[in-house]
């Protein structure tokens, strides 16, 4: 009876630290908090109307100013700075070859009341939040650019 009660009792522990290992092993868990700027942990959606109007601003910027001659385009990734009033403010951040001195130029494209277009390296995409980072925005600022 001794060893029943205490096969019994056996069970039910490895039962219990079973069921808590499951428990604290749920990759739902939301109390689990991940700090981290990757793409995969940001949690912000940016309106596609804000990417193809920063796509739209920096590409006619370097149709319409030039030297520097963009020829190609890479890095391009588009995030946002957050404001003293919880507003986000958008930016386009990249690098292109420059034709006119062939070496990559950073540069970036804020989307203010209008928008403004800095060339070279800026703090702003330092301090951003990048939310996409994929190669459709180095895509389609080529595609924009060529159109224009």
């Amino acid at each position: 009876m001794k060893t029943y009660i205490m096969k019994k009792a056996f069970n039910t522990i490895a039962f219990m630290l079973f069921t808590i290992v499951l428990v604290s092993c749920n990759p739902n868990n939301k109390n689990e908090k991940i700090e981290s700027s990757t793409v995969s942990s940001v949690n912000v959606i940016i309106p596609d109307s804000v990417v193809q109007f920063l796509i739209m601003s920096a590409s006619s910027d370097f149709k319409n100013h030039q030297p520097p001659t963009p020829t190609d385009f890479r890095n391009v990734k588009i995030g946002y700075l957050a404001s003293d009033k919880t507003e986000k403010i958008y930016l386009l951040c990249g690098e292109f070859l420059s034709k006119d001195e062939n070496k990559w130029v950073e540069f970036t494209t804020i989307k203010t009341s209008g928008y403004e277009q800095y060339l070279g390296k800026t703090q702003y995409c330092q301090d951003a939040i990048m939310v996409l980072t994929d190669e459709n925005l180095t895509h389609e600022l080529k595609i924009n650019l060529k159109s224009k």
